[in-house]
């Protein structure tokens, strides 16, 4: 495709816009020239005659009724080149003829060609203007062969005028402003083509620069990870959706806000220094970091940053640009590594200890409910038997936990509804000797809901949550139980849903500290514990493809929550 070739609609739309502008230029120099033939009048000048003024005030006429008609039809013309051919070639016309009423060879209005012409070379380029100057020598030529002939006299002309001017200084007029005329088509006809050239390639190149200002706005608006940019002063700019995601606020929410506002813990990282505290000196730019991050829902996040310097066109640094992402739940896959690590360490130490101690465990506490049966021994003997049975049967009880927790469990393939798991679990908790405190039991639970898990597994599960509960909470307290259906974040459109069991308590809460250490086996803060309640708990979770997460922040209750893949409802499976 050549560089002047454009779309026809385009093109059209074009030449058509020209063609107006045409027109318009052609009724103010009517107007102009109706307005000086005016003033000519009014001032009665004795060289003009009647005649020249009357053809003046017809040729306005023309131009106004032949102007109104092109109005007319120019919403019905279709081929438009046609069109301004037709309407150059009368102004060429009218050019002529106002030479003639105007003194022909001694007329100042010669210089009209060359405007028709430009005129030509602008909308119709090249061929336009060659063809219209070719017109406008013809017509110029034949007014001054005529004129020499004297087959014609040209209005406003002294009486002398065909006397005085030889045939050498007609044929030098005309042959100069033909010259003129050529010269004039070529050079504008070239300036519009090389104009046309300009504007096709501007278009290009305008057209190459949104595509790519709309990929670049796609991929900002597209990607998971946070963007944000900062001017000099560390305010917000732009943030993009999943900046809004993670943050929790939205652009009308950020935009001119001061970044200490919304990550404090971010300011003395950033490479910029911040202003608003009054310390000029220059931080050095860090490239990883890692923060704590409240959002405004009360959930913390972990995020990772990573910052630029944002520079203009020139180089000079106008900002910067920060990168985040939420990696709390990738915080949560490595500390369960972590965990999982240190179990599976621990299971192979339990599992063979808990086979060593079982077996003379199990004969030990058989010889002396024995030795009790069949000898008769005093009260302080007797007494002494008992707390050795006591303490036998409380070995025992850790060397099964042992087992449990050394043994993974294999998950099953049963559909277990949630509700009536820790209806069976609560009826059981008010019937036992640890709810011997006035505690305040509270349910809201929510209808069907299904998971893929051993029922036994289940109840131990949420056994220990809430006996866990119930022992932070001394002396009273309120335990709340809630079940609920959550999609799972960041999954997409078609999002996993998930069971999840909150179980909440109004006792001191865990310190910071000790959150990571909870499911470690052996870790407790009671003064009576084996500390492997909440190990076989996060054991037996993380079996049935499910995830416990904690939330204290220290001083005010604990909350476990549970989260489990959401199983259809099986009628076999209900619970006879």
């Amino acid at each position: 495709m050549s560089e002047l070739e454009q779309d026809p609609t385009e093109r059209n739309k074009e030449l058509l816009e020209r063609i107006k502008w045409l027109m318009v230029l052609r009724l103010l120099f009517a107007t102009f020239l109706l307005v000086a033939t005016v003033v000519v009048q009014a001032r009665a000048y004795p060289s003009v005659s009647n005649t020249s003024l009357a053809s003046l005030y017809i040729l306005t006429g023309v131009i106004y009724f032949l102007t109104l008609c092109y109005a007319l039809l120019l919403d019905r013309i279709k081929r438009y080149t046609l069109f301004a051919y037709v309407q150059l070639f009368f102004d060429v016309l009218f050019v002529t003829a106002l030479i003639y009423v105007t003194g022909g060879i001694e007329s100042i209005f010669s210089f009209m060609y060359i405007l028709t012409i430009i005129n030509a070379a602008i909308m119709l380029y090249r061929r336009g203007g060659l063809l219209i100057a070719s017109a406008s020598s013809i017509g110029y030529g034949s007014l001054l062969d005529l004129q020499y002939f004297g087959i014609i006299h040209p209005y406003y002309t002294r009486a002398s005028a065909l006397m005085t001017y030889t045939i050498g200084y007609y044929f030098y007029t005309l042959l100069m402003n033909i010259a003129a005329f050529y010269l004039v088509a070529f050079l504008s006809s070239y300036l519009a083509e090389e104009l046309r050239r300009s504007s096709v390639k501007l278009k290009a190149k305008q057209y190459d620069l949104d595509q790519l200002e709309l990929l670049n706005r796609n991929i900002v608006q597209s990607i998971n990870t946070g963007l944000m940019t900062l001017n000099n002063q560390l305010e917000i700019s732009y943030i993009n959706p999943a900046a809004e995601q993670i943050s929790g606020f939205g652009y009308r929410d950020l935009e001119g806000v001061h970044i200490g506002d919304i990550f404090p813990k971010i300011v003395p990282y950033l490479g910029i220094s911040d202003t608003r505290s009054g310390n000029d000196d220059m931080p050095q730019p860090q490239k990883g970091i890692d923060v704590d991050f409240d959002r405004r829902d009360g959930i913390r996040l972990h995020l990772g940053f990573s910052q630029s310097i944002l520079k203009d066109p020139g180089g000079e640094e106008i900002g910067l640009i920060l990168i985040f992402q939420d990696l709390t739940e990738f915080r949560q896959m490595q500390d369960q590594v972590r965990r999982m690590d240190r179990l599976a360490v621990a299971g192979e130490l339990a599992a063979g200890i808990a086979h060593e101690i079982k077996n003379p465990l199990a004969s030990l506490s058989g010889s002396i409910q024995m030795l009790r049966d069949e000898v008769n021994f005093g009260p302080m003997q007797q007494r002494l038997m008992d707390i050795t049975m006591r303490e036998a049967e409380r070995l025992n009880a850790l060397v099964n936990e042992f087992l449990l927790f050394s043994r993974p469990e294999k998950a099953v393939d049963r559909s277990v509804e949630v509700n009536e798991v820790i209806d069976d679990t609560l009826e059981m908790l008010k019937n036992s000797p640890e709810l011997s405190r006035p505690i305040r039991i509270e349910k809201t639970l929510s209808k069907n809901l299904w998971v893929h898990i051993d029922s036994q597994r289940l109840q131990q599960v949420i056994w220990n949550l809430v006996l866990n509960a119930v022992q932070e909470m001394k002396n009273s307290g309120r335990l709340s139980v809630t079940t609920a259906i959550r999609k799972k974040r960041g999954s997409g459109d078609a999002q996993e849903k998930l069971a999840e069991i909150s179980i909440s308590d109004t006792g001191p809460g865990i310190l910071p500290e000790n959150q990571g250490k909870v499911f470690d086996p052996f870790f407790t803060t009671k003064d009576q514990g084996t500390g492997l309640g909440l190990t076989i708990v996060h054991r037996i979770v993380e079996n049935y493809d499910g995830k416990i997460f904690i939330n204290s922040d220290g001083h005010s209750g604990t909350t476990f929550t549970l989260h489990f893949p959401l199983a259809e409802e099986d009628p076999q499976d209900r619970p006879q």
